[in-house]
């Protein structure tokens, strides 16, 4: 049933709560783990040019590689498939839902943090953006407080 489960992360041991159930059922149906992390692209601010240029911080984008790449050999050490990807965009969301879709993923495992209400509102949801707008089946593990 799956054979490709994306799970994004964002360098948060928050994030990192999806690992464990991806873990489980690539286990039992021996899919495939895609780790993701979207680095954002930044506006410059105050450019001349009408086109506003974008800039991305490479040391932000060599931290992920780094990141995903510990914790794909970690997962690897368990005899499971897993593949590590870094993107970058400017809708983390958006970059999430084109990657599952371009790539054929099954299913994608990610963590919410349960905010609700003003809260979600003010600080944007990754979760529910994805929850909302993606047409691949999602895992959603949602964490206490």
């Amino acid at each position: 049933m799956y054979k490709k489960i994306l799970v994004p992360l964002d360098g948060s041991k928050l994030a990192e709560k999806a690992l464990g159930h991806a873990e489980k059922l690539a286990e039992a149906f021996d899919a495939e783990i895609i780790l993701l992390q979207v680095v954002p692209i930044m506006p410059i601010y105050g450019a001349p040019e009408l086109v506003m240029p974008f800039v991305v911080d490479e040391k932000q984008r060599e931290g992920a590689e780094r990141y995903l790449t510990n914790l794909a050999e970690e997962l690897e050490k368990r005899d499971l498939k897993v593949t590590a990807k870094v993107k970058t965009g400017m809708q983390v969301a958006a970059e999430i839902i084109d990657f599952a879709k371009e790539n054929g993923v099954d299913l994608i495992a990610m963590s919410t943090h349960g905010h609700s209400g003003i809260t979600r509102w003010v600080l944007g949801s990754v979760a529910h953006k994805v929850l909302t707008r993606a047409e691949t089946p999602i895992l959603l593990v949602h964490l206490k407080r």
